[in-house]
């Protein structure tokens, strides 16, 4: 039955539905800010790598280091989310973010910045990230009534991507007239705007889901909720494979651009910026659902390795630009319907588990595929390590779909 229901036409509903909510649009605002800033250290954190030597190895260290605790301890991360308070755990981590964001700006300020120490404040920075994805995004689900679920995490996922608009191009200006140092003071200073929105907000219209019981297997009873739903169970794996080696172009873009089209390194940045107008019209894509079908996130799937295939043997800067739009449409699209899908057929006492499952799978599988997409990179060219991550994407989307559907008539 669940099965039908994730295969027939979806329901559609006003695509800013959730921003009559005033706490919504606090909300937003503080966490649109917020991000333009944690993109520009993102971008910048790559310039500081590369300007300290790094090759491809070394910027697939610099990006696992930064997503290697979501992979460690994120799933506990998604059980605490499940028993705190949400809002104060919120509040709590972006305030740490925040010290971490100035204390990087210090330490590659005075000149003692070594790769070696990006590694462990880019970890640092993961640590804090591993509680607060879950945390924030769960919280965001109690801004609004259960029909606005799909609605308020979609363009959640449109504001926190559609600041990669701004942010890699801010950072691309301000790391090359005066330093990346002064994109990770800005990048602290950037959380007060998020810190005072999660302070201004209506504690009384919440929309409250209980806190987790406490049982003895809390990830465990998460997991099974996933694995026990065929369709949850595909889509899972599918999400997996695609995260892991084809999310990878905080690795492969910089060198593509330096190496294949002869790019400056302020072009990462707008190239970013490409990739983030495109993001936001894929979440707005979703966020007009009321139920989100599993196609919604095969095809935008299948779309993706069709972009990464050709961007790996293009020869011209512009068409890249163009080809980085819909590309993050792609990624975006297949992102939010997955959390939505996840979210809509399991049980809310849940939510931060399956937020913090969805986080492991997109952000955590990075210390996995960054360093494999850097090591061919440095191996077998940057051509190669663009290429595969596009190849997997469409057998994921192929095999994943064929399954979806075996099943679908089967029930």
């Amino acid at each position: 039955m669940r099965c039908s229901a994730a295969m027939s036409a979806p329901r559609r509903s006003r695509m800013f539905a959730s921003l009559e909510e005033r706490n919504v649009r606090i909300f937003f605002v503080g966490l649109g800010i917020s991000n333009i800033g944690t993109w520009a250290q993102t971008t910048a954190v790559v310039f500081l790598v590369t300007r300290l030597g790094g090759e491809g190895r070394e910027l697939g260290l610099a990006v696992a280091s930064q997503f290697l605790p979501v992979l460690l301890i994120g799933l506990q991360a998604g059980t605490v989310a499940d028993r705190l308070d949400r809002h104060r755990l919120t509040l709590f981590t972006q305030t740490g973010m925040a010290l971490q964001a100035i204390a990087l700006g210090a330490i590659d300020l005075t000149g003692v910045a070594t790769i070696p120490m990006v590694y462990a404040m880019t970890a640092l920075y993961g640590t804090l990230a591993a509680f607060d994805i879950p945390a924030r995004r769960s919280f965001a689900t109690e801004l609004v009534p259960k029909e606005l679920l799909a609605n308020v995490l979609s363009l959640s996922t449109s504001v926190m991507t559609g600041a990669r608009i701004f942010g890699p191009a801010l950072a691309a200006f301000v790391a090359t007239e005066w330093g990346t140092a002064w994109v990770f003071f800005g990048n602290g200073a950037s959380f007060m705007a998020i810190i005072v929105g999660l302070l201004s907000i209506d504690r009384r219209r919440l929309h409250r889901v209980p806190p987790a019981p406490r049982t003895a297997t809390p990830i465990r009873d998460g997991l099974r909720a996933v694995w026990t739903n065929p369709a949850l169970r595909t889509l899972t794996i599918a999400l997996t494979l695609v995260a892991t080696f084809s999310f990878n172009h905080l690795v492969y873009l910089p060198l593509l651009l330096r190496d294949q089209l002869l790019a400056s390194e302020r072009s990462f940045g707008f190239m970013l910026t490409a990739m983030g107008i495109g993001n936001v019209f894929g979440a707005l894509l979703v966020a007009r659902l009321v139920t989100v079908p599993l196609v919604w996130f095969y095809v935008p799937s299948l779309v993706l390795g069709l972009c990464l295939s050709t961007l790996a043997v293009t020869g011209e800067l512009a068409l890249a630009f163009v080809i980085a739009v819909p590309m993050g449409m792609a990624m975006t699209a297949l992102m939010s319907a997955s959390g939505v899908i996840l979210q809509q057929r399991s049980d809310p006492a849940l939510r931060g588990r399956l937020m913090a499952l969805t986080t492991v799978i997109l952000i955590g599988s990075t210390p996995i595929g960054g360093p494999i997409t850097g090591v061919i990179a440095d191996g077998a060219g940057v051509l190669w390590a663009t290429l595969y991550g596009g190849g997997v994407a469409i057998l994921a989307a192929a095999a994943g779909g064929w399954l979806s559907w075996h099943h679908f008539q089967r029930s």
